[in-house]
């Protein structure tokens, strides 16, 4: 069934720094915001206001927006004189929806964070970044626009790039549904002892904190673009099921089918180093983990890519089920005119560097934010009220509040004859694992030499957070090719991207990520990483 084009209409919008309120129009206006009396910076009703007065149908916030905690108030959940609020979204990134009380205008606020990923951004930067995004992008895909979203631009692109040959079928429910349940998505691991450390006994951690409270050195390495390096000839419909003895016959004979496959696994005696697959927790809301520990045996679903790598590394592999798909090339065209307008992006000569770094993250996010929006249910909705007691039965058990303001969540509708040939739970199931794949072993630009945790010393690895791997050491294989390294430039790689010395061991993924953040901005002397 092959998705159906969209063409937006564009919303006007307004760019405005969250605390001043200051900011431009997408024709390039100044702004100066309505502020009420009594205030040196602007409310959430100024900034809609304002925004209302101009005409506009969006507000895209900059800088930095307050992070919420729980029980406190939300910035976006407050008292709206003369703005009836709708259906918002809470979680990140943020969306909020007011209807004018006289007008009936109807006004979005969104952040930039959410195209961007930077919260330094001027309204000016913001707005330059997401023009320059929409040019290349529609250089790279003819006919291809900004929607309001990274997934749904990206989701467009997709259909736009489809093959006229291609024409894949969507998955029986029963098959979308289990790997609904059973695909995990990055890979999510802190590797030093401390609080956030898995404590189900069964993850060992490979750094002692306490026995090594200094680093002399922290390394930061990151894939490029890395979806875009694992969409080549995935497996999507028509699929069927492999049960026994088939699902072994596969496994043995084509290693590299495009296949996911229920397996039971046990960690060999000797490892000593990260786990190769993950497992859901017992409280599904903690996520997912990686055992290490030797002898432990469990039961679940992986992708043949990541099967492929954990019986080259030794590990007894039996698998039980599986579901093989039809090989073809549903993202390949999508991805390569995807890293086409990556390469505008980072060519554009009269772009400040500020402003083609935010193009190429927007890029980034469109990638990321599409794979994950084909396994995605339609979203549902938050209701604000300000009594618990308006809240209805049916609702009560989804309640937060914030501060003075309580709210409820209301659940998505079904998919419709639109939205359901956009629904590719396996695509994405495919591009994770792929990509936790990588990360564990991965090419790169030297013959014969591989890149990858695996590829490391245990004693080394602090972490893993999606396709970026944090070490004590720098690994030669994440070296630009100038350096003797392996990093050849080509998207899908994992190169360096900045490193630190003389810091404290992180023991928790909040101080990494901070060491993250300054080891990037620090980067790695003689050699200027890219996005």
């Amino acid at each position: 069934m092959r998705p159906t084009v969209w063409t937006p209409r564009q919303k006007r919008t307004v760019w405005l720094d969250f605390k001043t309120g200051r900011g431009i129009t997408d024709n390039g206006s100044t702004v100066r915001p309505k502020i009420g009396e009594r205030r040196k910076n602007p409310n959430l009703t100024d900034l809609l206001d304002t925004a209302q007065a101009l005409g506009a149908e969006r507000i895209m916030l900059t800088g930095k927006v307050p992070e919420v905690a729980p029980g406190k108030a939300h910035w976006l959940i407050v008292r709206t004189p003369g703005w009836t609020p709708g259906g918002h979204w809470l979680n990140k990134p943020v969306t909020g929806r007011f209807t004018h009380d006289v007008s009936g205008q109807e006004l979005e606020v969104r952040t930039a964070e959410e195209w961007f990923g930077l919260d330094e951004l001027t309204p000016t930067q913001a707005r330059d970044a997401w023009s320059l995004t929409g040019t290349a992008l529609a250089e790279a895909v003819p006919g291809a626009v900004m929607f309001l979203t990274p997934a749904g631009t990206g989701a467009n692109a997709w259909a736009l790039s489809l093959p006229k040959s291609i024409d894949p079928p969507t998955l029986p429910g029963d098959i979308a549904e289990e790997l609904h349940l059973t695909s995990g998505q990055h890979r999510i691991e802190h590797l030093t002892t401390g609080p956030d450390r898995c404590d189900c006994g069964a993850c060992l951690p490979l750094v002692d904190a306490e026995a090594t409270p200094t680093l002399e050195t922290f390394s930061y390495v990151d894939g490029r673009f890395m979806y875009a390096g694992v969409c080549r000839e995935l497996g999507t419909g028509p699929a069927r099921r492999l049960t026994g003895s088939h699902a072994a016959d596969l496994l043995e004979l084509d290693p590299y089918a495009r296949a996911r496959f229920k397996v039971r696994v046990t960690v060999p005696g000797d490892w000593h180093h990260v786990g190769l697959f993950g497992v859901k927790h017992e409280e599904i809301s903690a996520g997912w983990h990686y055992p290490n520990q030797p002898g432990t045996t469990w039961e679940t679903w992986a992708d043949g890519a990541e099967i492929k790598i954990a019986r080259d590394a030794g590990w007894i592999v039996h698998p039980l089920e599986a579901v093989e798909f039809t090989k073809a090339r549903v993202l390949d065209t999508f991805a390569d005119r995807m890293v086409r307008a990556r390469e505008r992006v980072n060519a554009a000569p009269d772009a400040e560097p500020e402003v083609r770094r935010a193009a190429a993250a927007a890029l980034r996010s469109m990638l990321i934010q599409t794979i994950g929006n084909f396994a995605s249910r339609i979203k549902g909705r938050t209701v604000t009220v300000w009594s618990a007691r308006d809240v209805p039965a049916d609702y009560v058990h989804t309640i937060k509040r914030f501060g003075d303001a309580w709210t409820y969540e209301q659940p998505g509708r079904p998919h419709t004859e639109r939205t359901l040939p956009y629904y590719r739970p396996e695509l994405a199931a495919q591009v994770w694992g792929r990509a936790r794949a990588r990360v564990l072993r991965g090419p790169t630009g030297l013959a014969g030499v591989s890149g990858g945790v695996l590829s490391m010393d245990p004693s080394t690895v602090l972490g893993i957070n999606g396709d970026a791997i944090y070490s004590t050491v720098v690994p030669s294989w994440a070296l630009p090719t100038a350096q003797g390294g392996g990093d050849d430039g080509k998207v899908g790689r994992l190169r360096l991207k900045g490193v630190l010395r003389n810091v404290p061991t992180p023991r928790r993924a909040d101080e990494r990520n901070v060491l993250r953040a300054k080891a990037e901005a620090v980067g790695v002397p003689g050699w200027e990483a890219d996005v």
